[in-house]
């Protein structure tokens, strides 16, 4: 309690003007905690004021890692990095970190004036050439800066794909810094037919990585079978979300389900920081190997398994496990749909997609094979927690029907906006809980203010109808789930991990399928629920459903009782592991 005093003292006494009272006693908390939030962001604030700017960043930034979800630090942070790259005009590094900061915090634009800086400063800069015209917001204004800024990307990947030929390994690993800072990743949200950008895309990865490591771009075979002491069919799994992530939720039922009397199952931890969730699947693993080394030593020791079949759970979210992707560590390699949306990579063969989710003529979105599973592709065992909380612990009124729209901000394109006020229109006590991003702040005030003007358009009060909490723990996310009446998908990206989250509580959903797979996830779901009446044809259907849900208790419980009665179907099934299995045995046997 008295360290508390002592650093809330320090606040009190730099606001009255007594810095040197300011200093001694966050310094005095510093000697108890040197990682104490509160006292690094205070004598970074009193450095930040005495423009001493490389001692202030060093401080806040100590303080943002730990912290990065307060505001009011990271804006002190780039007002810090601000100074030092005010002041060094010529330095790269100096403007990049800048632009760092100002994207951790959604200020797009702010970010990239910084990177193109941070390339004038030094062209040689891989790291900002390779972000310059490559930036794509997560929340958009209107449709039609989705035009613009696809526009501006598909601009800066030509200029790239156009002039980037490295001729010797030296001259490709310069580029790998840049390849490895930035994927597409936010182009799949856009809901358009991705597979032209990211073909350009993956030529251009494939390029560089192929003239770094050439011996690991070509093609190998596989042992032959009859050469072997153990003649199982050796099949690899590498991620960097082999966490407490949506991946390792999804996926790791493949590796839990997997005959191992016909296979040997090898685990790659690429990227990320390990936990309990790693430890997990690594015990489900025949070999578990962390790899978050050197890239090159990453791809060697992959390749050194002798693997028959390379999956990746997902490729797009992450420049290391792209930059992997794009080299030939084992005969066949596919990739599944953990980022649902085609790699563009020549050196991927196969797409591992859900027969339900996929619509028809499907194919033609991707640069891979299509091999569509059964049902929902994966494995998925649900989250079993007892539901302890109520709407009154969050802050939710106790009148009225309470809709979640928990997905990422970047999933609510604004053209499916009007959906909101339509269901408000016909509901005078409707609630729409959104969840706001954990620090990207600006981003969570423009989306807020998107809708806001979207429920005034419509001569609704926006304070009456929309709530926007704070980012949730997990558990605590799931007693939300447990708390709501409905749940409301995003439209054009659906809910995956989510939904199926939602429906573990019997959770309601209502959806509008799109035409790709990745806004088809919740539809095929309520498919295998026999939810066809949850499932929207259009807008004005949709809001129609959303209102029936939100106002006839008894359909609401007779689709809850639904769901319980349907969560077989759902959940830990091994239907699409055994057409996997036989996947594997085809390709890898032939």
């Amino acid at each position: 309690m008295g360290e508390m005093v002592t650093t809330a003292a320090g606040w009190e006494k730099m606001k009255a003007g007594d810095v040197a009272g300011a200093q001694a006693a966050f310094a005095a908390a510093l000697d108890r905690d040197p990682k104490e939030v509160p006292a690094l962001h205070g004598m970074g604030r009193l450095a930040l004021m005495a423009k001493q700017f490389e001692y202030a960043a060093s401080l806040l930034k100590q303080a943002y890692a730990l912290a990065p979800e307060d505001e009011a630090l990271a804006i002190d942070f780039a007002q810090a990095l601000a100074g030092e790259a005010v002041g060094r005009p010529q330095d790269a590094k100096a403007q990049f970190n800048l632009a760092l900061v100002f994207l951790g915090l959604g200020d797009i634009e702010a970010a990239r004036d910084t990177f193109l800086n941070a390339y004038l400063a030094d062209p040689q800069h891989a790291p900002s050439r390779w972000m310059v015209n490559r930036l794509l917001p997560r929340v958009y204004m209107n449709p039609g800066e989705i035009a613009v800024w696809r526009r501006r990307l598909l601009s800066g990947i030509a200029a790239l794909e156009a002039s980037i030929l490295p001729k010797t390994p030296a001259e490709a690993e310069a580029h790998v810094p840049g390849l490895m800072t930035r994927t597409n990743f936010e182009l799949a949200y856009q809901g358009q037919d991705d597979k032209p950008i990211q073909e350009l895309y993956g030529r251009l990865v494939s390029r560089v990585m192929a003239a770094w490591l050439p011996d690991l771009a070509k093609p190998i075979a596989a042992m032959p079978f009859a050469a072997r002491s153990d003649r199982r069919i050796r099949v690899g799994f590498a991620s960097s979300y082999f966490t407490s992530h949506t991946i390792a939720l999804l996926f790791g039922g493949w590796v839990r389900h997997l005959d191992r009397k016909r296979f040997i199952v090898h685990g790659y931890l690429t990227g990320g920081t390990p936990d309990a969730s790693t430890r997990s699947l690594a015990g489900m693993c025949d070999q578990f190997r962390d790899l978050r080394g050197k890239l090159d030593d990453t791809a060697r020791r992959i390749r050194d398994d002798d693997l028959d079949v390379l999956i990746y759970p997902d490729i797009g979210m992450d420049g290391r496990g792209q930059a992997l992707a794009a080299l030939r560590l084992a005969p066949t390699q596919a990739v599944a749909m953990g980022h649902p949306v085609t790699t563009g990579l020549p050196s991927i063969d196969y797409f591992l997609t859900s027969g339900l989710m996929e619509p028809e003529g499907g194919e033609a979105h991707y640069s891979e094979k299509l091999v569509r599973l059964p049902n929902l592709s994966f494995a998925y065992r649900p989250p079993a927690y007892p539901q302890t909380k109520t709407r009154q612990d969050f802050g939710l009124p106790g009148e009225g029907p309470v809709y979640l729209c928990c997905q990422a901000l970047q999933k609510y394109l604004p053209q499916f906006d009007r959906v909101f006020p339509a269901i408000a229109a016909r509901i005078e006590k409707a609630r729409f809980v959104f969840i706001q991003h954990k620090t990207r702040h600006l981003d969570n005030r423009r989306f807020q203010a998107r809708l806001e003007g979207v429920f005034r358009s419509q001569g609704l009060d926006p304070s009456r109808h929309l709530v926007f909490l704070p980012w949730q723990e997990w558990t605590d996310y799931l007693q939300l789930n447990g708390a709501c009446d409905v749940f409301l998908d995003s439209i054009g990206w659906s809910g995956g991990n989510t939904a199926l989250e939602a429906l573990s509580r019997a959770l309601p959903i209502v959806t509008l399928p799109s035409n790709l797979m990745r806004g088809r996830h919740a539809f095929a779901m309520l498919k295998l629920l026999g939810l066809d009446d949850c499932i929207a044809s259009d807008l004005e259907n949709y809001a129609a459903i959303a209102v029936r849900l939100g106002t006839d208790a008894g359909f609401n419980a007779e689709v809850r009782e639904r769901i319980r009665a349907g969560q077989g179907r759902l959940y830990d099934d091994t239907a699409p592991v055994r057409a996997l299995e036989d996947f594997l045995e085809k390709t890898a046997r032939g």
